[in-house]
């Protein structure tokens, strides 16, 4: 044991003999001994408080965004030239001990840009076509309430077809012209039974709902009106006032309620349809009550001229398959009109094009704000990488790995501004084909 312990202490003198002749056991042993001192300790404490404590640098684009400016830029940023007295403050960037990420990070803390002068602006665009009378933002839905006479003499020819026939015919094209989410029900009177006095009670009886209030599906809608046919008298009144509770079921703020009732006569079971054409109207829900009345006597159209009138809707005689068809659809673009609230005015389509333009280069504009932003920030902060390396504080290595980090984080924002100039931009489209069809539906 006494033999090892001597050959320890030789080897020590020898290592001690190679580093410093001066030096001696004492020393070696004492040098040991300090590294664990509380003295050091407390250098090594003071070093680590002292130690710059940067924030992690953003990598999404809505954080880069939301953190704003960084402290040494709030007062140069709106300078259009930078000097190097804006990078004085590179002179005191601690990159001692630091690794390339933390120099990133702490160059963004300092250098970092406001987005929000740029962003805001592109975010916030709106696809305005108001000059035109056109407001999307006012836009409502139609909800409408569709009753349809299956009394007997629906079953009358006109022109060599039945009148049931081409009622429910110009139903279907009515349908299929609806706007797009536009709620629909489906309601026949007087479809059971015969038009004998033995049915009457029967037939008066007969008010039925088809296609319940809803979206508009043209399969199952015309499935609906494959369902039934002319056959008794007519209950027009009691069917108002349902048609008026089928409203209801879908109704808001955001509806305009509407009734069209196709009938080729007059109330023939006791009713009063014109009291309760303006009842509706009268009602919180401000029900428009449209009629086409099909080859009418002069009885008959007196008397449905009331009902629309009253019910504060408006009121045609038909009395051929093309006056039904152009009738109805001139209905439903008057009630489209309503619903986009479109002026009156004759707006040509190449002024809504023109100002298509408009809108779009609006969008590239601010695009083009957004990436030579981008850009700005990038070179400010390659600058302030290039006062670390002509100070000789960084080497070439760690140069490119912080630009590579600093063209990452330009890559992220121009690509965040791509995605919400495509966003813009198609909405604008989406707008223009909106406001065609509505002006073509006219």
């Amino acid at each position: 044991m006494k033999k090892l312990l001597l050959t320890a202490m030789a080897s020590l003198f020898l290592m001690a003999g190679c580093n410093n002749a001066e030096k001696s056991i004492k020393d070696i042993e004492g040098s040991a001994e300090e590294v664990n001192t509380p003295e050091r300790t407390e250098v090594e404490a003071e070093e680590a408080k002292s130690a710059p404590e940067f924030s992690a640098a953003p990598t999404e684009a809505t954080d880069i965004i939301a953190s704003g400016a960084g402290e040494k830029m709030e007062d140069i940023q709106k300078s259009a030239k930078l000097t190097e007295e804006d990078f004085a403050a590179m002179d005191n960037f601690p990159v001692e001990d630091l690794t390339v990420d933390e120099m990133f990070n702490g160059i963004v803390e300092w250098y970092a840009m406001d987005y929000s002068v740029v962003h805001d602006p592109l975010i916030n665009f709106e696809t305005d076509y108001g000059e035109y009378g056109i407001d999307k933002k006012e836009m409502k839905q139609l909800n409408i309430s569709v009753l349809i006479d299956a009394s007997g003499s629906m079953k009358a020819y006109v022109g060599g077809e039945q009148m049931m026939t081409l009622a429910k015919d110009a139903v279907k094209r009515f349908g299929a012209g609806l706007p797009e989410e536009s709620i629909v029900s489906l309601r026949v009177y007087g479809h059971e039974g015969t038009g004998t006095s033995a049915d009457k009670a029967m037939s008066c009886a007969s008010n039925e709902l088809f296609y319940s209030p809803d979206y508009y599906e043209e399969a199952s809608f015309n499935e609906a009106l494959s369902k039934f046919d002319a056959a008794g008298w007519t209950p027009l009144a009691a069917a108002i006032q349902a048609g008026g509770e089928d409203l209801r079921v879908k109704a808001s703020d955001k509806t305009q309620n509407m009734i069209f009732v196709i009938s080729d006569g007059v109330e023939t079971c006791g009713g009063n349809p014109v009291e309760e054409a303006k009842k509706l109207a009268a009602s919180d829900l401000n029900v428009e009550v449209n009629v086409l009345g099909f080859n009418l006597d002069s009885e008959g159209q007196k008397q449905l001229k009331k009902v629309a009138e009253e019910g504060n809707g408006k009121y045609a005689n038909v009395k051929s398959k093309v006056d039904f068809q152009k009738t109805f659809q001139t209905m439903l673009a008057e009630a489209n009109a309503v619903v986009w609230e479109l002026n009156k005015k004759a707006v040509h389509g190449i002024n809504i094009n023109n100002h298509t333009i408009k809108l779009n280069d609006q969008v590239l504009k601010l695009h083009s704000n957004f990436f030579d932003f981008a850009a700005k920030e990038n070179s400010i902060l390659r600058m302030a990488v290039g006062v670390l390396r002509d100070d000789n504080r960084i080497d070439n290595e760690t140069q490119f790995a912080l630009t590579d980090l600093i063209d990452e984080r330009r890559a992220t924002m121009r690509e965040y501004g791509e995605s919400i100039k495509k966003e813009k931009l198609e909405l604008i489209e989406k707008t223009r084909k909106e406001i065609f069809e509505a002006l073509h539906a006219q």
